[in-house]
């Protein structure tokens, strides 16, 4: 069972009540004379027409009905009508929507008219409505609509919604919205991937986080790509609910769906953030194998902060060999040298150091000498630490240790020195 679907499903559970007793009452069917035909001479005129308009020859269709048009008091209602949502398709196509609404407003306008011919006239001017951008009158339209069609489609609803949505009126787009999708559910149609995304926006809007995250976890599951996965996980970070938001996020990579350099950079750094730096560092990894990412110093920045959050000081050295390598930064040497410490190897710590007091963009360098400074005593090079510790104690900030280490240095080489002479 696909559980995502059935959380979005409690959503409209109730509807479905609803369009059940909707549909139990159905509008009355009106009463047409369905008794005029189109005459043969008159078919064969649309059909010039027909064929005009079909090869995309607007102008010329037009021109065809207009000789028709001319005679127009010898047509009958049908052949009145058809000829006027001829027209309508023409104008329509050609992208002039002004014409089309005054051409199916003459096709209503006839009496005696076929149900199909007179609903599908209602439903495509209720469209172009739409297509004007003129919502309120679509909505106008669809509701007179709705009073005459026995079997409304959801696809119906789902215009209805897009009108209002349109117009920010986003607690009318739900209702019908949901409507549609209560009768796709009844007769076992899929939800369309268009109808999800609205109703996301449409509980987004209304900051209804909770079911907007329902719906998107069905558009994940059953419509899988980079967007819905983000938005998934930002709907969760939006509830501060960090934990899921990466969790989501990185099934997401896993699967996939997030390639985009900058995407996955930042899941690392969510990664980071919420203290998960082995998932940091396999994403990372990862879209330096896959080539997605580039060796950049930003990046490798970002690799070697998580080996370090990690505790994987070994992975981490060799990386900020390569980043200190193609920077040439002190900050970056510093942390070379500060990772040799914890391995205790002291020979490299102080030698990278070294490269940090003589790196670009160096800042407090009393704290790298003092650091400096510990890696040489650590070695036994008594002198050279002393050196170091004496530079650093010229600096305030460094003052008071670095000059309690030079004395405790000094009496260190005054012991060794009474040793080696025996004394």
């Amino acid at each position: 069972m696909n559980w995502s679907r059935l959380a979005c499903s409690l959503i409209i559970v109730s509807s479905a009540f609803s369009v059940a007793a909707d549909q139990g009452t159905k509008p009355e069917k009106p009463r047409t004379k369905i008794t005029q035909t189109l005459s043969q001479a008159i078919y064969k005129q649309m059909q010039v027409a027909q064929k005009a308009f079909d090869a995309k020859d607007y102008a010329g269709a037009e021109s065809d009905l207009d000789v028709l048009k001319a005679k127009s008091d010898k047509l009958n209602d049908y052949e009145k009508a058809t000829l006027w949502n001829l027209y309508a398709a023409i104008f329509r196509s050609a992208g002039d929507n002004k014409r089309a609404v005054a051409a199916y407003a003459e096709v209503l306008r006839q009496k005696n008219l076929p149900e199909g011919l007179r609903n599908n006239a209602l439903f495509a001017l209720a469209q172009t409505f739409f297509l004007m951008e003129d919502y309120e009158k679509s909505i106008v339209v669809m509701k007179k609509w709705f009073g005459v069609v026995q079997d409304v489609e959801p696809d119906a609803y789902v215009l209805v919604a897009q009108a209002y949505y349109q117009l920010h009126r986003y607690a009318d787009a739900k209702e019908p919205l949901v409507k549609a999708m209560a009768i796709a559910a009844q007769r076992n149609q899929t939800w369309k991937e268009s109808w999800l995304g609205l109703l996301r926006a449409i509980f987004f809007e209304l900051k209804d986080y909770p079911n907007a995250t329902k719906v998107m976890q069905v558009l994940a599951g059953e419509y899988p790509s980079a967007t819905y996965f983000q938005q998934l996980a930002g709907l969760y970070g939006l509830q501060g609910d960090q934990e899921k938001e990466l969790d989501i996020a990185y099934l997401g990579y896993l699967g996939g769906y997030i390639s985009n350099p900058l995407d996955v950079v930042n899941l690392a750094r969510l990664c980071l953030a919420e203290h998960a730096p082995e998932r940091a560092v396999d994403i990372l990894e990862g879209g330096f194998k896959n080539k997605i990412l580039e060796r950049s110093v930003d990046n490798l920045q970002l690799l070697s902060q998580a080996l370090s959050m990690a505790r994987d000081t070994e992975q981490e050295v060799s990386v900020l060999v390569e980043l200190s390598q193609m920077s040439g930064l002190a900050k970056h040497y510093t942390y070379l040298g500060q990772a040799y410490s914890e391995l205790g190897d002291w020979p490299k710590a102080s030698e990278a150091f070294q490269k940090a007091l003589d790196g670009k963009e160096l800042s407090n360098p009393a704290a790298i000498q003092m650091q400096m400074a510990t890696a040489l005593f650590n070695q036994g090079q008594l002198r050279q630490a002393r050196v170091a510790f004496s530079a650093a104690a010229a600096t305030p900030s460094e003052h008071d240790a670095a000059a309690t280490w030079v004395k405790f240095v000094d009496a260190q080489i005054e012991r060794n020195e009474k040793l080696k002479n025996g004394q």
